[in-house]
């Protein structure tokens, strides 16, 4: 069931698969470099205190591999904390570590209610017994679930900037395998950050003097839709286009639009392949020494590769 959450209401356009924001920060706290699957904090000193800082997030496949096995929480996990009783019985062994640990994030969101204004102790038993918390305690809860599902995970401190306003927020990153650290918003959607996500070394205490230099516009659009929530995919699709008949004088180029606005732009020679590209519906449009001479739709699924033939007549330069 779609869920509406006040923090969705600073996210209103459309986005791209890749977006960036840029800030100058000021404050006795500053944001920290960080790396992570699908999102890059850069952090430069400006001389006068200040720091400008440049975020970039991405929606591509997370490319995560291997299954999970039902086991030994990690090191980190709650002492006696257990799955509930329905989360457990919903994760089966053989799956697909990225399948489990996305079940864990769709179980938080579905059976925790948002509430900023909750006062509530955040720690996860207790969110766990409530079912209710802020941004802090659903981080915490979800974490807790996945550590003790033989996940390493953790908490990410930080300030949510968008729209004119700047407010304390704190996700979670969960490292998967083959995928490295990737990050996930509880409060938005399955492996999802945005440009606005700001991370600091811990709790921002008091808010810095952040000024925005290039904004974002930013939404899930182009992502595939799991229950009413933006959904990060794992896998990516695969299009291979090639020329049939003789080899061509004049360039022949494909380019691709799809999700969100995402373009892909190749030379057939005699062909090419297209990568990870999000699941859904692509545009391909096929140009032939600058002209088009070919438009075709392709939905496109993770996981599969397609190929499509382009038969082109007489070459313009010499036909």
């Amino acid at each position: 069931m779609k869920r509406l959450l006040p923090l969705l209401l600073l996210l209103a356009a459309p986005s791209l698969v890749a977006q960036e924001a840029t800030y100058v920060v000021r404050g006795p706290q500053l944001p920290v470099e960080t790396v992570a699957n699908g999102y890059q904090q850069n952090v430069v000193a400006l001389g006068d205190g200040s720091v400008r800082v440049r975020v970039a997030t991405w929606m591509g496949p997370i490319g995560s591999q291997g299954v999970w096995t039902r086991g030994v929480a990690t090191d980190d996990a709650p002492a006696g904390f257990h799955l509930p009783g329905d989360l457990s019985g919903s994760l089966h062994e053989g799956d697909s570590s990225w399948r489990v640990a996305t079940r864990i994030l769709e179980w938080v969101m579905g059976g925790i209610r948002l509430d900023v204004s909750d006062r509530g102790p955040q720690d996860a038993e207790a969110v766990l017994v409530r079912r209710v918390a802020r941004c802090s305690g659903l981080a915490n809860a979800t974490v807790a679930l996945l550590r003790t599902a033989g996940f390493q995970a953790r908490t990410v401190s930080g300030l949510l900037v968008g729209h004119g306003r700047t407010v304390p927020h704190r996700w979670i990153e969960c490292r998967l395998p083959g995928a490295g650290w990737v990050p996930s918003d509880p409060t938005l959607g399955l492996w999802v950050v945005t440009p606005g996500h700001l991370a600091f070394s811990r709790t921002v205490a008091n808010l810095p003097a952040v000024t925005v230099v290039a904004g974002w516009d930013a939404g899930f659009e182009g992502l595939p839709d799991r229950g009413g929530l933006p959904l990060r995919p794992n896998r990516g699709a695969e299009l291979v286009c090639r020329l049939v008949g003789n080899r061509r004088q004049t360039e022949v180029v494909a380019e691709l639009v799809g999700p969100g606005g995402a373009r892909r732009r190749a030379a057939l020679d005699p062909e090419a392949s297209f990568n990870n590209l999000l699941p859904g519906r692509w545009s391909l449009t096929v140009r032939w020494g600058g002209r088009i001479v070919e438009r075709r739709a392709f939905v496109l699924t993770a996981g599969e590769a397609s190929s499509y033939a382009v038969r082109l007549a007489a070459d313009p330069e010499i036909g």
